[in-house]
């Protein structure tokens, strides 16, 4: 199983780029962030590959659970790492707000 280089940050670290937020059925916050992410893929595409083997940066969002862990498109391993680019803003909001409407998890202790 790959190491988990997932680092732990607090909500209020993260506000500054925060979308918006969800409430999961235990409780926790599902945090549909803005994302910036070098892809290889064409403006608006997810599949159509960008010629010469050209990147851009893609101005777009990714979700996260602080609840169970599970970032965009689940998983916490890079598989489920998923990028929805500007172009996809109701698709990432619908698919965080789905998360919520099936993640149990509660709120993570926090260290007193």
């Amino acid at each position: 199983m790959p190491e988990d280089t997932i680092s732990e940050t607090p909500a209020q670290e993260t506000a500054n780029d925060v979308v918006m937020r969800f409430l999961t059925q235990g409780g926790a916050t599902v945090e549909l962030h803005h994302q910036d992410k070098r892809v290889r893929t064409l403006p608006g595409s997810s599949v159509q590959v960008m010629p010469n083997g050209e990147t851009r940066i893609s101005h777009g969002f990714n979700w996260r659970c602080l609840g169970c862990g599970d970032i965009g498109g689940g998983g916490r391993y890079g598989l489920g790492d998923r990028h929805f680019d500007r172009f996809q803003k109701d698709e990432a909001r619908n698919e965080a707000n789905q998360h919520a409407t099936t993640c149990r998890a509660m709120p993570k202790p926090t260290a007193a």
